[in-house]
């Protein structure tokens, strides 16, 4: 009996990648036996996380750095210790702050979602006075440095690759803080250079443990030693319903050691055999065009489909939307299908998933499959993708979230 059964839900084939919403990474056995082997065993946390500060400094080349249990705790946590340093009178004050250096800044074009949670959401919980700078689709040196007084306990940096050109690069931005003695807190969740960010005189990169590392739930701070301190010590403040637990801490040592020795041409060779494959399936599709990318945010192979409605007779969105009623269900990158356009990531196919996937969107492009009655037809897009993540929260306990 698979776990699928003995619960009662369904298997998912996870195009998209390591996402939250999916249960994140599929954690590999070796690093599955050491969190195995912490979790029945006692051991003190400070010594535990100064181990993991070692194994973090050797993928980062950072200072210092210690664990989380999310990329958005990480975010809060960090946003704290600008705030607080290793006061714990500051520390036990959040989020009620009383000196002056209250101030956290953010470029208007990089305010996104720490997962689907606002970033600016994550920032204020900690009493930060948040404050953007710039405007949507451009932001200047003269704005930055007209925002960098004295109220400023720092400035926050999105690493995406979905921003509009015209904001501030990293180096320079991160060059203009400095000049003001402002420290600089990057969020990273996605990226998969680990050392660049340090390179970068980042004073706080926050990671991911639990996407790409391919740990379990948890996330990294990786920087400047005496604010990894100060991100540790929130543990006696805001961090503490935040905290991470044993198996996560083991587990992102334990990833650490997995990803620099993985074999990255093997990996490659396989996930683009399945991208060929599921593009194959559907090659001889009118209206139908397939790209295979890889990309700073993503380690693995992404297979791009764009799909012309007017051609196929059947949107990607609607396509995007009936594979999440199937069973097992297909997920994908969703965050471009309103334009057309389904992103397949390999990263968690096993063999023989390829030729399902491809199957069935040959069976959605020839019109051999109909999309469930009743629902989004091949030109009608009446949501966004947060509306549609909203109604299957909504109806996740008393309704039908595939709807």
């Amino acid at each position: 009996m698979t776990i699928q059964e003995k619960y009662g839900f369904r298997k998912v084939l996870n195009t998209r990648g390591p996402a939250t919403i999916l249960g994140a990474a599929r954690v590999s056995d070796p690093i599955r036996k050491e969190i195995y082997d912490i979790l029945g065993e006692s051991v003190e946390i400070w010594e535990l996380q100064r181990c993991a500060s070692r194994k973090i400094s050797q993928l980062t080349n950072a200072e210092a750095g210690c664990v989380v249990n999310c990329s958005s705790a990480g975010m809060a946590i960090a946003a704290a210790a600008v705030l607080t340093g290793r006061d714990p009178a500051k520390i036990k004050a959040l989020p009620d702050i009383t000196w002056p250096r209250k101030k956290i800044l953010i470029q208007k074009g990089q305010v996104t979602g720490a997962g689907d949670c606002p970033v600016w959401q994550v920032i204020k919980m900690t009493g930060a006075e948040y404050v953007e700078i710039g405007e949507a689709l451009d932001c200047a040196t003269f704005h930055l440095r007209a925002a960098l007084d004295d109220t400023v306990a720092a400035a926050f940096y999105v690493m995406e690759d979905t921003f509009a050109p015209n904001l501030l690069p990293l180096e320079t931005f991160v060059q203009i803080c400095h000049e003001k003695n402002v420290p600089v807190i990057c969020d990273a969740a996605y990226l998969t250079d680990f050392t660049m960010l340090a390179a970068a005189g980042v004073d706080l990169a926050i990671y991911s443990g639990q996407k790409w590392l391919g740990g379990c739930t948890s996330g990294i701070v990786a920087g400047r030693k005496d604010l990894v301190h100060a991100c540790f010590l929130q543990e006696m403040g805001i961090g503490r319903p935040m905290k991470v637990g044993k198996e996560g801490i083991v587990s992102i040592m334990a990833s650490i050691d997995n990803w620099l020795n993985r074999d990255t041409e093997q990996i490659e060779a396989f996930q683009k055999r399945l991208a060929s494959n599921i593009a194959e399936a559907v090659s001889d599709i009118s209206g139908v065009t397939c790209t295979v990318e890889k990309s700073l945010y993503s380690p693995s192979v992404r297979l791009r489909m764009e799909i012309d409605a007017n051609a196929t007779g059947i949107s990607a969105w609607t396509i995007n939307e009936d594979m999440g009623r199937l069973d097992p269900v297909i997920k994908t990158d969703d965050y471009y299908v309103s334009r057309g356009i389904i992103i397949f990531d390999m990263a968690y196919l096993d063999e023989g998933d390829d030729r399902i996937i491809g199957g069935v969107l040959r069976e959605y492009l020839t019109g051999e499959r109909k999309p469930a009655p009743g629902k989004s037809g091949a030109s009608d897009v009446p949501k966004t993708r947060q509306d549609a993540l909203y109604e299957m929260f909504d109806a996740w306990l008393d309704g039908d979230p595939r709807g």
